[in-house]
């Protein structure tokens, strides 16, 4: 059954689509120098996967009976309620829940800046969540709470030859929520000089990715390589639509 928040989204895509097109666009021009920082992205992520994926799982998640939330069982219940809402914080249905009417305010205020401030934001989240299913579609990692292979990965050709299912249960990385978080919120952060407004949307995609490592969803490893995707696509983002004039 379609919610109100997908309703909203939907609302939202359909006027960025007709009336601001113009957002639509992202630049993933990379210049030479910044190869060696990618080098050593794929270095750090693959030394998680390897070294720390399997043992901030068994420790942190709340799934697992040796880890250590099993052993308070009150703090793992209301830490469990508590990162289960922080989860909505990266999915677009529920940010359009505030975005829609924020939309409207701004727009009866006749506020142009911030009017485009949220539309980008909405089209760099759409961005985020279109990238991360297509990676999730080529890796076919098993979730932690999927007895998988060393790693987890099993990739599309897995998934055509029949040896894995095709479902979420195998759609690990990266992670879609940590994805769409980083790459509006850190996108926000980018748009204002105030420096606790700034902290406030940096905190949020953080937040979001230790959700989704607590409620045993991904790896460690996924919610890396998504927090410093989102962090680049942000950056591309708020690059290629020249928002100078967006800040406040």
């Amino acid at each position: 059954m379609v919610g109100i928040g997908t309703i909203f989204l939907i609302y939202l895509i359909g006027y960025i689509l007709i009336k601001r097109r113009d957002l639509i666009k992202l630049n993933l021009r990379v210049q030479r120098v910044q190869y060696i920082l990618y080098v050593v992205f794929i270095i750090l992520l693959l030394f998680v996967i390897n070294f720390l994926d399997q043992k901030m799982a068994f420790m942190v998640s709340s799934r697992y009976p040796q880890g250590l939330p099993a052993n308070y069982p009150l703090v793992n219940q209301n830490l469990t309620v508590f990162f289960q809402t922080v989860s909505h914080l990266g999915e677009p249905d529920y940010i359009a829940l505030a975005a829609l009417p924020a939309f409207f305010y701004v727009r009866h205020k006749n506020n142009k800046k911030l009017e485009t401030l949220i539309l980008s934001a909405i089209v760099i989240m759409m961005f985020g969540s279109l990238i991360s299913t297509v990676l999730k579609i080529i890796f076919m990692r098993s979730r932690p709470y999927v007895e998988g292979n060393n790693l987890g990965f099993y990739f599309l050709t897995d998934v055509l030859q029949k040896r894995i299912p095709y479902n979420k249960d195998y759609m690990s990385f990266p992670s879609g929520h940590t994805m769409v978080a980083a790459c509006g919120y850190f996108f926000l952060a980018m748009m204002t000089d105030k420096k606790y407004i700034k902290l406030f949307w940096i905190a949020l995609p953080i937040l979001v990715a230790m959700s989704r490592v607590y409620l045993s969803f991904h790896w460690t490893s996924d919610v890396f390589a998504s927090l410093l995707l989102g962090l680049f696509f942000a950056k591309k983002y708020k690059d290629t639509i020249d928002p100078a004039s967006l800040k406040d």
